[in-house]
C-alpha cells in the first residue's frame, strides 16, 4: 500500500501544471525629475565666461606699490579701480553726515568732534570706501 498522500494539487482538484517562476526584469527606481535652471538671469555673483572655441580672457598682472602683492586681474589699465591701485592712492571725498552737522551746530564745542566721528571718505574715482562714520 501506497503511504503518500495525495499531491495538493490533486487535493484541490487543480490539475494543471505548476506555474514557474519567471522573474520579471526589474524596473529601476523611480528619480523625481530633474529640475533644469531657468534661462532667465539669477541673482548671484557676476562672472562672464568665454565661449570654449574662442579665445581666453586677457589676465592683466599687476603690483601693488604700497605692499608689493602680485595681482592678477581682468580689469583693464585704464578701468579707475586699476588707476588707483598702480599709482597707490585715491582722490578724497569727504562728506559729513546729518547727525555730525546738527551735532555741531547744536553742541558746539563737543558737537565738532561729533561731526568728525560721522564723516564718510570714499575715492572720487573708484569709488572706494576708504573710512565709513559710525552713523553710516
Amino acid at each position: 500500500m501506497n503511504d503518500n498522500p495525495p499531491s495538493y494539487d490533486l487535493a484541490t482538484g487543480n490539475n494543471t501544471k505548476p506555474q514557474q517562476d519567471v522573474k520579471k526584469p526589474q524596473e529601476p527606481p523611480k528619480q523625481p525629475p530633474v529640475m533644469q535652471a531657468p534661462s532667465y538671469a539669477i541673482a548671484g555673483p557676476s562672472y562672464t565666461t568665454h565661449p570654449p572655441n574662442g579665445p581666453p580672457p586677457t589676465v592683466y598682472h599687476y603690483t601693488n606699490p604700497v605692499t608689493g602683492d602680485h595681482i592678477a586681474s581682468l580689469l583693464p589699465p585704464d578701468h579707475p579701480e586699476m588707476i588707483c591701485l598702480q599709482s597707490g592712492k585715491h582722490v578724497r571725498e569727504t562728506s559729513f553726515g546729518v547727525l555730525g552737522i546738527l551735532a555741531a551746530v547744536f553742541w558746539f564745542p563737543l558737537g565738532v568732534g561729533l561731526c568728525l566721528l560721522d564723516r564718510r571718505v570714499k575715492c572720487r574715482r573708484c569709488g572706494q570706501v576708504i573710512t565709513d562714520g559710525l552713523c553710516g
